[in-house]
């Protein structure tokens, strides 16, 4: 099933060949599951950017218009799409309304990976479509956090933990 943002912010959905396209989602949430406030990561955890980089370089990413303009440009090393009801113009990015436009900007034996990074809204939408969750789980509560990472678990295989710092794990779940 792919998801369409339409112009009036509806949600339209399709059906789709599972092997059309896999897709896996980064993600870094709090303990009360805060993953934003006014549109900024609330916390700077400099080996969580790093995990972030080494996961995604040379991959593709994908994001919504609010995420995008929060980091403000193109991460580099990576191939950045904007899902977006509004067809928003940004150098160096591609924008999309749906995910299965990605394909057209595809070579045939494109192996990239393709990760989903938020925001809350893209995440709501998209979870459900993800082979894998690389979660980032920050070890604190964030009481003034606005935007907040939906329930996934229950779609996904017990998580692994992949790395457990003072500040924060890194945890991966699969189907």
């Amino acid at each position: 099933m792919l998801i369409y943002l339409n112009t009036d912010k509806s949600i339209t959905e399709f059906k789709v060949n599972k092997e059309d396209l896999s897709f896996k989602a980064v993600v870094a949430m709090a303990q009360n599951r805060a993953i934003g406030c006014s549109n900024k990561i609330p916390w700077h955890i400099p080996e969580d950017f790093k995990w972030f980089k080494q996961l995604t370089m040379g991959n593709i990413l994908v994001m919504g218009r609010k995420t995008f303009e929060s980091i403000g440009k193109p991460l580099p090393g990576r191939t950045t799409f904007i899902l977006s009801h509004q067809k928003t113009l940004f150098p160096g990015v591609q924008t999309i309304t749906g995910l299965d436009e990605i394909k057209k900007y595809l070579g045939v034996d494109d192996k990239r990976s393709i990760f989903i990074c938020g925001g809350a809204n893209v995440y709501s939408q998209t979870i459900h479509l993800c082979t894998d969750v690389y979660l980032t789980l920050i070890k604190r509560t964030v009481l003034e956090a606005d935007a907040f990472m939906p329930p996934f678990e229950h779609l996904f295989s017990k998580g692994t933990t992949l790395q457990d710092h003072p500040e924060f794990s890194i945890i991966h779940y699969s189907k």
